[in-house]
């Protein structure tokens, strides 16, 4: 028997490094499944719940390295762990609500499982920098482990069925986290991601949307998942994460090369604002931690750069108030303000988490 979830504090996908990191800050693939023989999610009701997420459960359970997973009711973590898990990606802001649902969890925060959200079943895989494929590869283990336990839903027309028509055929959605703060310091940015949508891909805002994204990051994805394989769906996004990446790092080099004392004051003002100051928001510190982010990438400053990442996840507001053992989500705002800017000084200056 598995133990219940749990949450590391400083690992997990944002601290880990990978290919193309100065560009491709994480990589994700998702798989959604569903069982057949039930409602699915929405039309359910809470007797299809239970036996839907006792099956999935119990497969997850005769795994050789169920011990390496955290299984719990949502109801059973705590609030500001839930708030963590939706801020590290893992949850959605609906789901945390729903406290009789289920997530399973890998103990290195890398992979997770979320039960009869909008499917049955929707597995996910990440790590830091450029590595769709490695996602995929061991979301496709998990995936057929599962399979050979559990009875799908797939159509010999359609493929694996799903409640969104997008998610049909092979159900994998690959996605990237970049960072982009040259393309759009240049103005770039809107064409770049004019060009992603037109070859079939979407482009989501972090913590914003497509037209400003907050820290200059975006995330991209196939939109459709019907009529290509799953092979074929990560080389894509693999090839077009390289095409962006290069754009981004000639950019850089230019504005380096035509604005060097415009860049330089700008990586150098986010370091000092970052290693100076008392109170910090968290927009303040992603935007700044973005420059700094760039300026490490162009050998301005020394700082591992999967540091710099982590940071700007790691100082998110309900990673601090668990960092001061505050379970009020209205902690005030000040000593959140306080201890966020204190513990990112201090990271800076170790250069390491």
């Amino acid at each position: 028997m598995s133990s219940p979830v749990k949450i590391s504090g400083k690992s997990g996908w944002f601290s880990r490094s990978g290919n193309q990191n100065d560009v491709v800050i994480s990589s994700r693939v998702r798989l959604s499944r569903n069982i057949n023989g039930h409602k699915y999610p929405g039309k359910m009701d809470r007797d299809d719940e239970q036996k839907v997420c006792s099956k999935i459960i119990d497969a997850f359970e005769g795994f050789d390295d169920v011990d390496d997973y955290g299984i719990s009711e949502i109801g059973k973590i705590k609030p500001i762990d839930r708030r963590i898990l939706l801020e590290r990606n893992h949850l959605s802001q609906d789901y945390i609500l729903h406290t009789k649902k289920n997530l399973i969890i890998s103990k290195d925060n890398l992979s997770s499982c979320v039960i009869n959200d909008t499917d049955h079943l929707r597995l996910s895989v990440f790590d830091g920098g450029l590595e769709v494929r490695k996602c995929a590869q061991k979301a496709d283990i998990i995936d057929s482990r599962l399979e050979s336990k559990l009875d799908y839903a797939v159509s010999f027309e359609f493929g694996y069925l799903n409640t969104e028509v997008n998610n049909l055929g092979t159900g994998v959605r690959a996605s990237v986290m970049m960072h982009l703060p040259a393309l759009v310091e240049t103005n770039l940015i809107e064409k770049a991601l004019k060009a992603v949508v037109q070859i079939g891909f979407t482009v989501k805002g972090f913590m914003g949307d497509e037209d400003h994204s907050l820290g200059s990051m975006y995330q991209i994805s196939n939109q459709f998942t019907i009529g290509q394989t799953e092979e074929e769906i990560v080389e894509k996004l693999e090839n077009l994460a390289l095409q962006i990446a290069g754009y981004e790092l000639k950019a850089r080099a230019e504005m380096f090369e035509k604005k060097k004392t415009e860049v330089e004051d700008s990586v150098y003002r986010a370091y000092g604002l970052l290693t100076n100051c008392r109170l910090l928001k968290a927009n303040e510190a992603i935007d700044n931690l973005s420059a700094l982010r760039m300026g490490i990438s162009l050998g301005m400053i020394d700082l591992p750069i999967e540091v710099c990442s982590s940071l700007i996840f790691l100082s998110q507001k309900s990673h601090i108030q668990k960092m001061i053992k505050d379970k009020d989500a209205g902690a005030d705002e000040t000593l959140v303000d306080y201890t966020r800017a204190g513990y990112v000084k201090d990271i800076i200056n170790k250069k390491k988490l």
